[in-house]
């Protein structure tokens, strides 16, 4: 009768243990979905990625953007939803996205690994769990035959603006007129209005400006400008023409192509006798020119520290060239100081150095030779101690040489020479020395 019983109980904490590991746990989940899945290149498609709960979130979720390889990602909002499935309500968050693929192949909606934080059922305390999301690929329909893909556009909209800037009315060989033509689309980004093709006109130059692009978002829409212009310089006189443009684009409501037409323009051209404006503006202009550039969007690139592999290798190379000319430099500079350096190890003022230290040791084989040597840098007919003195004028000076004879004379080992008075008498020298090259060069200039 004990055994059933301890039977009983063994079960009864069995499903207990499984109730605290796993069914007492709040259940999470999240779904993926697109309001159209089979899509042209830069039609719009809208994503919602929703997490939800069974119970309720301690923290906020945020997936924050999204990176889709071969497509422009836009967020636009998150909103609390809740959601019933088989009599059971699960708190969610729905996070909304705008997907404009800009490759003609399929895009594919990366899975992500959201973390949220939720209690457990029946308790309050929230717990850190990891949520994937699944991957969903959108499907690229080819383009319709016959389409000019660097005009393709896909939008629920579009105005044409076009600006003349300049007196259309009065131009002379010479003269530039501009104009500007604003796109405004609805539902698509900047980055997708393709840029105009400026046809090409007899006796005129064009010179394209930069163009000018915005993409204007709010919590429901997207909208996007894209301003294009061109500096006409007209280099002969006559009747020009300037052609209609035309602007199609494929609405995905109306599932056909609409357009938008500019009408074209004359122009007469009158003579200009000074041909020197056109020389000049075809200069200033050609200096100044917009090469149109690569706003195509590209595939997502690989980073390295936050750069793109280009990038990085362009920062090596500007590293190695900045490194290259701190070590030329670097050389250079201790070439100079080591040359400095061997060129007053060389001259007088060091020799005169040499003299000063030598005299505090008194010792009289340690500072004739050093006096010597200092001597040497002087170009004196009688190379001795006596006349480089007289040369200074300062009797003082003259008296300490005569007295350093007078004591070699005696034998002396030791010599008791006044500093000061050498370093007076070298100055005297040296102008003596510098009003004699002066003299010199006014002689022989």
């Amino acid at each position: 009768m004990v055994v059933p019983y301890v039977k009983n109980i063994l079960v009864i904490l069995f499903f207990n243990l499984i109730f605290q590991l796993g069914w007492a746990q709040a259940t999470i989940f999240s779904e993926v979905t697109v309001n159209k899945s089979n899509v042209y290149v830069g039609e719009a498609v809208e994503l919602t990625i929703g997490v939800y709960t069974s119970t309720w979130f301690t923290k906020g979720v945020d997936i924050g953007n999204i990176k889709v390889n071969g497509a422009f990602s836009v967020y636009f909002r998150s909103v609390s939803v809740t959601k019933k499935i088989r009599g059971k309500n699960y708190a969610g968050v729905q996070f909304i996205y705008n997907i404009f693929p800009f490759e003609n192949q399929d895009i594919i909606i990366p899975s992500l690994n959201v973390e949220v934080e939720t209690p457990k059922e029946g308790d309050y305390k929230g717990v850190k769990r990891q949520l994937k999301t699944q991957e969903k690929t959108l499907k690229i329909k080819p383009f319709p035959p016959g389409i000019d893909k660097s005009t393709w556009m896909v939008t629920n909209g579009m105005t044409v603006n076009e600006q003349w800037i300049g007196n259309t009315k009065e131009v002379k060989v010479g003269d530039v007129i501009e104009r500007k033509i604003t796109r405004r689309a609805s539902n698509t980004v900047s980055e997708l209005i393709p840029p105009i093709l400026w046809d090409s006109i007899p006796s005129v130059s064009l010179y394209p400006s930069q163009p000018s692009i915005n993409t204007n978002k709010s919590k429901t829409a997207i909208s996007a400008t894209r301003t294009d212009g061109v500096r006409y310089l007209f280099e002969e006189e006559g009747t020009i023409n300037i052609p209609e443009m035309e602007f199609v684009w494929w609405s995905p409501y109306s599932k056909k192509f609409l357009k938008k037409t500019i009408k074209g323009l004359t122009i007469n051209v009158l003579a200009n006798p000074d041909l020197e404006i056109l020389k000049t503006a075809k200069k200033e202009l050609t200096a100044n020119a917009f090469q149109e550039e690569d706003l195509k969007p590209s595939k997502a690139k690989t980073l390295i520290f936050g750069l793109s592999i280009k990038e990085f290798l362009i920062l090596l190379v500007l590293i190695a060239i900045t490194l290259f000319i701190l070590i030329k430099m670097t050389l250079k500079t201790i070439r100079i100081i080591t040359h400095n350096k061997e060129a007053y190890k060389k001259s007088e003022a060091y020799a005169f150095k040499q003299v000063i230290k030598s005299f505090d040791s008194h010792d009289k084989k340690l500072i004739i030779p050093v006096l010597y040597k200092w001597l040497d840098h002087y170009n004196l007919e009688e190379p001795t101690l006596k006349a480089l003195a007289l040369k200074s004028g300062n009797n003082e000076l003259i008296n300490e040489v005569e007295e350093i004879e007078r004591q070699m004379k005696l034998g002396d080992s030791k010599l008791l020479i006044n500093k000061e008075l050498w370093r007076k008498g070298r100055k005297e020298i040296l102008k003596v020395k510098k009003k004699s090259v002066l003299v010199n060069n006014w002689i022989n200039p």
